[in-house]
Protein backbone atom coordinates (compact mmCIF):
# COMPACT_ATOMS: atom_id res chain seq x y z
CA UNK A 1 0.00 0.00 0.00
CA UNK A 2 1.11 3.86 -0.57
CA UNK A 3 3.72 4.39 2.14
CA UNK A 4 2.90 8.39 2.37
CA UNK A 5 1.52 9.32 5.19
CA UNK A 6 -1.35 12.34 4.80
CA UNK A 7 -4.36 13.76 6.01
CA UNK A 8 -7.79 11.92 5.03
CA UNK A 9 -10.15 13.71 3.50
CA UNK A 10 -14.04 12.54 3.95
CA UNK A 11 -16.95 13.98 2.60
CA UNK A 12 -19.68 11.44 3.22
CA UNK A 13 -20.57 8.76 6.24
CA UNK A 14 -16.60 8.60 7.40
CA UNK A 15 -16.99 12.45 8.77
CA UNK A 16 -17.14 12.82 12.54
CA UNK A 17 -20.17 11.49 14.20
CA UNK A 18 -21.66 9.84 10.84
CA UNK A 19 -22.20 6.18 11.05
CA UNK A 20 -18.74 5.13 9.60
CA UNK A 21 -17.23 7.64 11.71
CA UNK A 22 -18.55 5.38 14.50
CA UNK A 23 -17.17 2.19 13.66
CA UNK A 24 -13.25 3.17 11.56
CA UNK A 25 -12.38 6.60 12.91
CA UNK A 26 -13.86 7.14 16.28
CA UNK A 27 -10.54 7.34 18.49
CA UNK A 28 -8.63 6.55 15.63
CA UNK A 29 -7.53 10.13 14.88
CA UNK A 30 -5.33 12.92 16.37
CA UNK A 31 -7.39 15.89 16.77
CA UNK A 32 -10.73 17.33 15.93
CA UNK A 33 -11.55 17.62 12.59
CA UNK A 34 -10.85 20.59 9.75
CA UNK A 35 -12.93 21.42 7.83
CA UNK A 36 -12.29 21.62 3.66
CA UNK A 37 -14.02 21.47 0.35
CA UNK A 38 -12.32 19.64 -2.61
CA UNK A 39 -13.39 20.80 -6.77
CA UNK A 40 -15.68 17.50 -7.39
CA UNK A 41 -19.00 16.46 -8.31
CA UNK A 42 -20.64 15.01 -5.61
CA UNK A 43 -24.18 12.31 -5.64
CA UNK A 44 -26.03 10.39 -2.93
CA UNK A 45 -26.60 7.01 -4.77
CA UNK A 46 -29.62 5.63 -3.33
CA UNK A 47 -29.56 2.07 -3.02
CA UNK A 48 -25.93 2.01 -1.18
CA UNK A 49 -27.38 5.15 1.10
CA UNK A 50 -23.63 6.68 0.25
CA UNK A 51 -21.89 9.26 -1.58
CA UNK A 52 -19.80 9.16 -4.85
CA UNK A 53 -17.07 12.03 -5.54
CA UNK A 54 -16.20 12.68 -9.20
CA UNK A 55 -14.00 14.95 -10.80
CA UNK A 56 -15.63 18.28 -11.44
CA UNK A 57 -15.61 21.72 -10.91
CA UNK A 58 -18.04 21.92 -8.02
CA UNK A 59 -16.93 22.84 -4.24
CA UNK A 60 -17.66 19.61 -2.47
CA UNK A 61 -17.50 19.80 1.51
CA UNK A 62 -15.74 17.56 4.29
CA UNK A 63 -13.60 17.07 6.65
CA UNK A 64 -9.60 16.27 7.16
CA UNK A 65 -8.67 13.85 9.77
CA UNK A 66 -5.03 12.98 11.12
CA UNK A 67 -5.08 9.67 11.42
CA UNK A 68 -2.94 7.73 14.23
CA UNK A 69 -1.52 4.77 13.72
CA UNK A 70 -1.47 5.88 10.36
CA UNK A 71 -0.81 1.92 7.94
CA UNK A 72 -3.43 0.33 10.45
CA UNK A 73 -6.10 2.79 10.00
CA UNK A 74 -5.59 3.80 6.49
CA UNK A 75 -6.39 -0.13 5.48
CA UNK A 76 -9.26 -0.52 7.56
CA UNK A 77 -10.34 2.61 5.36
CA UNK A 78 -9.51 1.00 2.60
CA UNK A 79 -11.63 -2.49 3.32
CA UNK A 80 -14.31 -0.16 3.83
CA UNK A 81 -14.28 1.91 0.57
CA UNK A 82 -13.60 -1.25 -1.46
CA UNK A 83 -10.10 -0.04 -2.63
CA UNK A 84 -7.43 -3.11 -3.28
CA UNK A 85 -4.87 -0.95 -4.64
CA UNK A 86 -4.01 1.51 -7.33
CA UNK A 87 -6.04 0.61 -11.04
CA UNK A 88 -7.64 -2.37 -9.10
CA UNK A 89 -10.45 -4.02 -11.31
CA UNK A 90 -12.14 -4.78 -8.37
CA UNK A 91 -12.05 -0.51 -6.41
CA UNK A 92 -14.91 0.77 -5.71
CA UNK A 93 -13.08 3.63 -4.55
CA UNK A 94 -9.61 4.76 -5.98
CA UNK A 95 -7.50 6.24 -2.98
CA UNK A 96 -5.99 9.52 -4.49
CA UNK A 97 -4.09 12.39 -3.72
CA UNK A 98 -5.31 15.42 -4.26
CA UNK A 99 -5.22 18.80 -2.89
CA UNK A 100 -8.08 20.08 -0.67
CA UNK A 101 -8.73 23.75 0.59
CA UNK A 102 -9.16 24.30 4.31
CA UNK A 103 -11.14 26.25 6.22
CA UNK A 104 -9.05 28.36 8.64
CA UNK A 105 -10.76 29.46 11.49
CA UNK A 106 -9.16 32.75 12.48
CA UNK A 107 -9.57 34.22 8.59
CA UNK A 108 -13.05 32.39 8.27
CA UNK A 109 -12.09 31.30 4.38
CA UNK A 110 -10.71 28.61 3.03
CA UNK A 111 -7.10 29.73 2.46
CA UNK A 112 -4.66 26.65 3.22
CA UNK A 113 -3.78 24.20 0.84
CA UNK A 114 -3.07 20.53 1.74
CA UNK A 115 -2.35 17.78 0.45
CA UNK A 116 -4.72 14.77 1.22
CA UNK A 117 -5.78 11.20 0.48
CA UNK A 118 -9.58 11.14 -0.82
CA UNK A 119 -11.24 8.22 -2.30
CA UNK A 120 -12.99 8.87 -5.88
CA UNK A 121 -15.47 6.88 -6.72
CA UNK A 122 -15.38 4.72 -9.98
CA UNK A 123 -17.86 5.14 -12.33
CA UNK A 124 -16.74 2.64 -14.61
CA UNK A 125 -17.19 0.36 -12.47
CA UNK A 126 -20.68 0.65 -11.61
CA UNK A 127 -23.00 0.26 -14.44
CA UNK A 128 -26.20 1.25 -12.50
CA UNK A 129 -24.61 4.61 -11.06
CA UNK A 130 -26.63 7.15 -13.63
CA UNK A 131 -29.61 5.74 -12.96
CA UNK A 132 -29.50 5.19 -9.29
CA UNK A 133 -27.52 8.61 -8.02
CA UNK A 134 -28.75 11.98 -7.26
CA UNK A 135 -26.32 15.09 -7.93
CA UNK A 136 -26.12 16.93 -4.64
CA UNK A 137 -25.36 20.61 -6.22
CA UNK A 138 -24.53 22.21 -2.80
CA UNK A 139 -21.65 19.67 -2.66
CA UNK A 140 -22.75 18.89 1.19
CA UNK A 141 -23.80 15.32 1.81
CA UNK A 142 -24.16 15.53 5.82
CA UNK A 143 -26.91 18.34 5.42
CA UNK A 144 -28.46 16.26 2.25
CA UNK A 145 -27.82 12.78 5.16
CA UNK A 146 -29.57 14.78 7.52
CA UNK A 147 -32.66 15.34 5.90
CA UNK A 148 -33.26 12.02 4.58
CA UNK A 149 -32.54 10.65 7.81
CA UNK A 150 -35.74 12.76 9.84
Amino acid sequence: MDGKELPLFTYGSLMENLFNYQKYLNGKVKGKPRVARIKGKLFHMNEKQYPALLSGADWVYGEIFELSDFQRNISSVDDLENYYGVGDKRNEYERQIVEVEVFDEKTRTFSQIEKVYCYLYVVANDPRFQQDSLYLADGNWRSYHERIAN
